[in-house]
């Protein structure tokens, strides 16, 4: 079922069908962002001219949407039946990008259901979804409305059986605290350092921690703006007690990897704790939903390179090798160099050319690790270095990664 089944009954019906075969165990529901403002002319007239031989009827859509946009190149009217045909329409390409992948899955609109077997099928699914959106409209999902369930998760909470949903009394205690306040619940994006003396010691009664893991202990899927407003509190007030708790629901915590990694990289943490988030974060890369995502992996990384407190640096030449994203990569390198791994850099000189740019950079940077002069001679001894690369090699040299 994909972009001609418009009708909201069908759509409901597809899933429940879905859902009945018992062939799959997680869902993902998914939403685009101000979907009907942002559609584009260009691929909306294409679509168009596609789906119909009838030229004359493509060019006075094309004259009536112009008329609307006047000199905007993009947007539609919302909510009309005639604009949700036109919005089915142009996301045609996308329904059937997601077919050719093999997923099965079913829209109305700019809403998404895709059916998984698995918990890393469903996430990369979500990946998939998310790159044909932006790469063919520029387009992307509602984040508080994007989410991995489980299939039962969806049945009681997307097929409207509410009865079966349950908030926790710290959860529901925090919203009073917040509400009273006049803080806005959507996004917790309020600076703790703008408030008031008496609303910060408010907050810092909350007990932050004791409500992040109630709440990461009673839900499968998070509330993900209320775990990304915790982890901001907790991370402004540099409280370690909840480190053992996100180690341990971390692949839960998806949506707010980059808060959590913050999180750790900013509290101060004991060398032991540190050691085996180190550990934890190298698991996470090699065989996990986490680390299905390169930007999660860039983010599990970095804590290796800007210093060796993290531990694991015997597992890093291997990763290198088995990872193969250059983004990845370049993370290892210069962990690689923060490490002292000099033997590696010398064995890999004569090839710095065959690197992305991307690598390359790292490469030049982490090699300022190689011991005495070594590193002097070498980056004067390269041909063809462009701008940025001579001021990489002039800051690494003033900055080398061995100190």
């Amino acid at each position: 079922m994909y972009a001609a089944d418009y009708n909201w009954g069908l759509f409901q019906n597809y899933c429940i069908e879905q859902v009945d075969s018992t062939e799959y165990e997680y869902v993902v529901v998914a939403d685009i962002a101000d979907f009907f403002p942002r559609i584009y002319s260009h691929p909306l007239e294409q679509a168009l001219g596609e789906a119909t031989t009838k030229g004359n009827h493509v060019k006075a859509l094309k004259k009536c949407l112009s008329q609307l946009n006047g000199s905007v190149s993009y947007g539609i009217p919302v909510g009309q039946a005639a604009s949700r045909l036109l919005a089915e329409l142009v996301l045609d390409d996308v329904d059937r990008g997601l077919m050719g992948e093999g997923y099965r899955h079913c829209r109305f609109v700019d809403d998404y259901r895709i059916f998984c077997k698995t918990e890393k099928e469903a996430f990369e699914g979500l990946a998939t979804l998310a790159n044909l959106l932006f790469e063919n409209h520029g387009l992307t999902l509602q984040q508080h409305k994007t989410q991995v369930m489980t299939l039962e998760r969806f049945e009681a909470v997307v097929l409207r059986n509410e009865d079966d949903r349950e908030i926790s009394t710290l959860y529901e205690q925090f919203h009073e605290i917040i509400e009273r306040k006049g803080i806005i619940y959507v996004n917790y994006d309020f600076d703790f350092d703008e408030l008031d003396e008496e609303t910060q010691e408010e907050i810092r009664r909350l007990n932050l921690e004791e409500i992040l893991e109630s709440h990461l202990n009673e839900v499968d899927d998070i509330d993900i703006s209320l775990v990304r407003f915790l982890l901001k509190r907790l991370t402004q007030i540099g409280n370690p007690d909840s480190v053992d708790c996100l180690i341990e629901n971390i692949e839960k915590l998806y949506p707010v990897f980059k808060e959590v990694m913050m999180y750790f990289q900013t509290i101060d943490i004991e060398t032991e704790t540190k050691h085996r988030i180190g550990s934890t974060m190298i698991d996470l890369c090699q065989d996990s939903v986490v680390g299905h995502l390169e930007y999660n992996r860039i983010l599990m990384l970095n804590i290796f390179t800007d210093d060796n407190e993290w531990n694991n640096e015997d597992k890093f030449s291997r990763l290198y090798t088995e990872l193969s994203d250059q983004y990845s990569q370049r993370e290892l390198i210069l962990a690689m160099g923060r490490a002292g791994y000099d033997y590696w850099f010398r064995s890999r000189r004569r090839n710095v050319s065959d690197f992305t740019p991307w690598v390359k950079r790292a490469f030049l940077a982490a090699s300022s690790s190689l011991p005495g002069d070594q590193a002097v001679h070498w980056y004067r001894s390269l041909p063809r270095l462009d701008s940025l690369e001579k001021v990489i090699t002039k800051w690494a040299l003033a900055n080398p990664f061995s100190d």
